[in-house]
């Protein structure tokens, strides 16, 4: 399987379970069903994994991007960081409504990532 077949796979996945999760009334349930998703994939393929995750961390969909920020933070992507400073720059520039609670949001997990990565001695 190649790297583009594995990302279209991850993200027909989502939208099938997003799709499920809307019907049933548990959108909160995304979370979950993705950190089992995750825990079964193989070493090469959680890091393949990452890489969708930060990619739907920037997309414009909200559903995909709180499932892509939430995968970033609970896992500790620190590769996320770059991805999430211009992100946290697109909502400070933002005027939508959303705009100041996502900044912070963004900014609070650039944080936790920027902790970890100062913890574990890696370059940013």
């Amino acid at each position: 399987m190649t790297v583009a077949e594995f990302l279209d796979e991850l993200d027909t996945w989502w939208l099938r379970e997003h799709m499920s999760a809307i019907e049933s009334k548990s959108p909160d349930s995304m979370g979950g069903e993705l950190g089992r998703l995750y825990r079964q994939l193989s070493d090469k393929e959680q890091r393949l994994a990452h890489v969708a995750f930060i990619a739907w961390a920037l997309s414009e969909d909200e559903a995909k991007r709180f499932d892509g920020l939430h995968m970033v933070d609970s896992l500790g992507i620190v590769e996320a960081i770059p991805s999430l400073r211009v992100l946290a720059q697109r909502f400070e520039q933002g005027d939508g409504p959303s705009a100041p609670y996502d900044w912070a949001k963004v900014n609070r997990i650039l944080g936790r990532l920027t902790s970890a990565e100062v913890a574990s001695g890696e370059p940013s």
